[in-house]
């Protein structure tokens, strides 16, 4: 894994200079932002690091034609995450059966970036506003799951979930002091368990 800072590579041109700092950075050249430093008789020395942006881009693009996916993508450094506007006929594609298509790719993105990089926000990809509207669906559903679960007095179970609808779905009763949650099963999708607080 790389840190996402700046590194220094010399060569006696610009070229040697970037490959070097291709081979330093286990990168691309299209994967790498650099700035020449210094210039001389001597060679070239660049600063270089690489660019999570243009990695996911790669990545992305090469998913889409692999597929054969009518989808683009616009990514662009927020401040807490790089978030991806994704758009094209395909959509649908990943945001039918409640986003789980969408969520892979996402989980997909940033194991991409865990394995190049040390640090680096999450990765949040969206299309059409797809996120905000399964997030008031969640929120209903988790709702009307507690009122169900209070008023026969015991577990109701929903879903399955990927982790990130899932999450949604603790935040939504993370507050309600009559119910408590609790993911149930195995692997990416997950059931969720919701009971009255002290019944177990």
């Amino acid at each position: 894994m790389i840190d996402l800072v700046d590194h220094r590579f010399c060569g006696v041109n610009l070229d040697e200079s970037l490959t070097a700092a291709c081979a330093g950075l286990r990168a691309h050249i299209g994967e790498i932002q650099y700035e020449i430093v210094e210039e001389d008789g001597a060679g070239v020395t660049v600063e270089a690091r690489i660019d999570p942006i243009a990695v996911l881009g790669l990545f992305l693009s090469e998913v889409f034609v692999a597929g054969q996916l009518d989808l683009q993508v616009r990514l662009s450094d927020g401040t807490d995450a790089l978030v991806g506007e994704l758009s094209g006929s395909d959509l649908k594609t990943l945001t039918s059966g409640f986003g789980k298509g969408l969520d892979a790719l996402q989980y997909l993105c940033n194991r991409v970036l865990n394995r190049r990089l040390r640090d680096h926000v999450p990765v949040h990809l969206d299309g059409d506003g797809y996120k905000a509207w399964r997030a008031l669906k969640l929120q209903d559903e988790a709702e009307a799951a507690a009122e169900k679960a209070t008023q026969q007095r015991g577990p109701v179970t929903i879903g399955p979930y990927t982790p990130a609808a899932r999450r949604e779905i603790h935040m939504a009763l993370a507050d309600d002091p009559t119910v408590e949650t609790c993911s149930d099963g195995e692997g990416f999708i997950k059931r969720i368990i919701v009971r009255p607080l002290g019944r177990r």
